[in-house]
């Protein structure tokens, strides 16, 4: 069988996911997922966490000039750090009181992560997948391929890092329309009433064929691995297309908003109601949230505030829209989301001539779910933004003066992400570089 007539018959299929590989497991029989769901929000370009969950309120001296400057003009205006009643710190800027008063006992901060780099694309990578070299899987991806083997929808990606190293595939899903082809892939408009492609009686005929293709392809004993892989594939992805009705079930009258309250385009919201959307249907196990706006070299505050607002608008969002539809559906959304919030890196702790900030490799991580974490806070950086190691018992503080102290790297986030996420079989394959630090006691 040729390759192309291979694909051809896939694509017949009604669905084909976008996807880097078929995998190495033969696919199992669809079923209704309602395990842990593994969210990604992708602060996309590097935020300023010294404006954020890491706040700096003070000064130190530009390295390009030598002067005493402030790390934040918030600090220079007579703003003072804040603290929640959990003990969070965060910076008096953009919409962050909300943002923590409102999600505050959700949350995990992990500050000074160490990417080790500069540049957009390595601290992504490194961030992500914990290794800066090509070829690891993001955690959103090893979770799809530990938990949803089968389940059609497993792994949706909005953008940001989303590389299955060939364990699974994943699903493009950003807009709404495209959920409903995936409902019904038979329709021809929106619109228009009872406007399908085929008739119902000329699809029964394509079904026909399609099916018996398949049985010829499998009857076949000379195929490759390959090939075998894909003719799985296909039949699961046949078998999963039924399942996709249940998405009708959770389908909103009424689709969130692609602009802010100022007109700002602002797709997260959209992003994070059809995972949800998807998740309550019993069809994924992750996905990818995408936040823009975060590469500020230039008028740092006001881009900078308008992107943390969105965000903190997209994270309030995503926990009263599951927690909304548990009370209509019974699905139990708050209390199965396992969500991480992360950029490429930071920003400089000084402000560069054009009022903006540059990449600084210092940064932060947030993780959250329903009831909060025995430790809400974890890693720091001296007042000028310089990363402390921490130390290699349970209470992990801060120390600049042990010698022997770690500093956390993108590595040790990933190995906590994995085991958080019940992927660290499926990530053996995939070592990360750890050292002594362990920061899996945490979840």
């Amino acid at each position: 069988m040729h390759r192309r007539d291979l694909l051809k018959a896939m694509i017949a299929a009604g669905l084909l996911p976008m996807a880097t590989g078929f995998g190495r497991r033969a696919l199992a029989e669809t079923t209704r997922y309602e395990g842990p769901i593994h969210f990604t929000v992708f602060a996309e370009g590097g935020w300023d966490v010294t404006s954020l969950c890491d706040p700096k309120g003070g000064t130190r001296v530009d390295p390009n000039t030598g002067n005493t400057v402030w790390i934040n003009h918030w600090a220079e205006q007579g703003g003072s750090v804040q603290t929640t009643a959990s003990g969070l710190d965060y910076a008096p800027f953009a919409d962050n009181a909300r943002l923590f008063d409102t999600l505050g006992e959700r949350m995990m901060v992990i500050n000074g992560i160490d990417a080790q780099t500069n540049a957009h694309s390595a601290g992504v990578r490194h961030t992500f997948s914990g290794r800066f070299a090509d070829g690891y899987p993001a955690v959103t991806a090893l979770a799809a391929t530990q938990h949803g083997q089968g389940l059609p929808l497993a792994f949706l990606s909005n953008g940001g890092y989303r590389e299955t190293a060939g364990l699974t595939q994943f699903t493009l899903m950003q807009d709404p329309n495209a959920l409903r082809d995936l409902i019904d892939p038979n329709r021809f408009h929106p619109t228009w009433i009872d406007t399908q492609f085929h008739r119902t009686d000329s699809l029964a005929l394509i079904e026909q064929a399609r099916q018996a293709r398949l049985d010829r392809l499998q009857a076949r004993t000379a195929l490759t691995r390959r090939l075998t892989q894909a003719a799985h594939f296909l039949e699961s992805s046949r078998a999963g297309r039924d399942q996709l009705a249940a998405l009708n079930e959770f389908m909103p009258d009424e689709l969130a908003p692609v602009t802010d309250a100022d007109g700002n385009w602002h797709p997260l919201l959209r992003q994070i109601q059809l995972a949800l959307v998807s998740a309550a249907a019993g069809l994924t196990v992750s996905a990818d949230l995408v936040q823009w706006g975060f590469d500020t070299h230039a008028t740092h505050d006001t881009d900078q505030g308008r992107a943390l607002t969105q965000l903190s608008d997209g994270l309030i969002y995503l926990w009263e829209e599951a927690a909304r539809m548990d009370q209509q559906y019974g699905t139990n959304l708050v209390g199965r989301l396992r969500l991480v919030v992360a950029s490429d890196f930071g920003r400089t702790p000084w402000y560069n001539d054009g009022e903006g900030k540059d990449h600084w490799p210092l940064g932060s991580a947030i993780l959250m779910r329903d009831g909060g974490f025995a430790t809400n806070t974890v890693g720091g950086t001296t007042g000028s933004f310089e990363s402390l190691g921490v130390n290699s018992d349970l209470s992990l503080n801060p120390d600049p003066n042990d010698s022997s102290a770690s500093i956390i790297l993108p590595a040790h986030l990933q190995q906590l992400l994995r085991y958080w996420a019940g992927a660290e079989e499926v990530g053996s394959d995939f070592p990360l570089e750890t050292g002594t630090l362990d920061l899996r006691s945490l979840v």
